[in-house]
């Protein structure tokens, strides 16, 4: 009886696992594509894992979304990654790429028109990690990121430029976001120490495709979570002795325009 209710429960799964791919497409448009098991995987995540190749390419057909992850914390990227299937992760690669575009192209106009109905500002947001482990937060991620907004422009500077090797590398970047500009002209990356700048790609060509794949590969897999439950927020302060918070021009969306930037340039 409890497998029988399983199977009624995940309908997409039981016809991934049965292999049973004519019954998948009849019943594909009924149920939830993205929907999660007791171990949070998608359909796409059981068709990767278990090699079912018709199932993959019909489940992306059909939207499935492929920038998900299960309880381990697994996308089914890097699920197909660890199998080293070439062909899954050509189809896995491409398929992120275009929901990455269709979703930004969805956020776009409310995010421009946003900006547009904001003032301009300057702000300075400082973060850093702490640990109670003695010496341990001198390595830590710390930063200064700096913001200037202007019309429908964003720029963020900021000095984390990646991180090899368990060593964070240190730099001069700067992100530029320009809402009047075409989507394939729109976000810029500049580096300001070297001064050179690059358009973020809107559109890969199958040759970039390629070597992202190559790259996917032949690279070690690597997860990263973070949780939020020990994060605090404070504000900057002034004074000496009789030490105030910094009182700025208000501006009510600031800090959820912030978080819509990151999330355009790191999504």
């Amino acid at each position: 009886m409890a497998e029988n209710s399983e199977s009624e429960k995940y309908p997409l799964h039981k016809c991934i696992f049965q292999g049973d791919v004519k019954t998948l497409s009849s019943v594909i448009k009924t149920y939830n594509i993205a929907e999660k098991d007791k171990q949070g995987n998608t359909p796409l995540h059981l068709a990767v894992m278990l090699g079912r190749k018709e199932s993959v390419q019909l489940l992306l057909a059909h939207g499935a979304p492929v920038k998900v992850k299960n309880l381990a914390g697994w996308s089914p990227l890097a699920e197909a990654v660890s199998y080293g299937d070439r062909q899954t992760i050509s189809s896995l690669v491409r398929k992120l790429k275009q929901q990455a575009r269709e979703q930004m192209e969805e956020r776009r106009p409310n995010l421009v028109a946003t900006l547009h109905q904001m003032g301009d500002f300057y702000m300075e947001l400082k973060w850093d990690f702490q640990s109670w482990v003695p010496l341990v937060s001198r390595v830590l991620p710390s930063d200064v990121c700096k913001i200037h907004k202007s019309g429908a422009s964003i720029r963020m500077d900021t000095t984390l430029v990646d991180f090899n090797d368990m060593r964070w590398e240190r730099g001069d970047i700067s992100f530029i976001f320009n809402g009047d500009q075409k989507p394939s002209k729109s976000l810029a990356v500049l580096d300001n120490k070297a001064k050179r700048y690059q358009r973020v790609g809107y559109e890969e060509t199958e040759l970039e495709i390629q070597d992202e794949v190559d790259i996917l590969m032949s690279s070690d897999i690597i997860t990263a979570q973070m949780s939020t439950k020990g994060i605090t927020l404070s504000k900057a302060q002034t004074g000496w002795i009789f030490r105030e918070d910094k009182r700025v021009r208000p501006a009510l969306l600031v800090l959820p325009m912030i978080l819509l930037l990151l999330l355009l340039l790191f999504s």
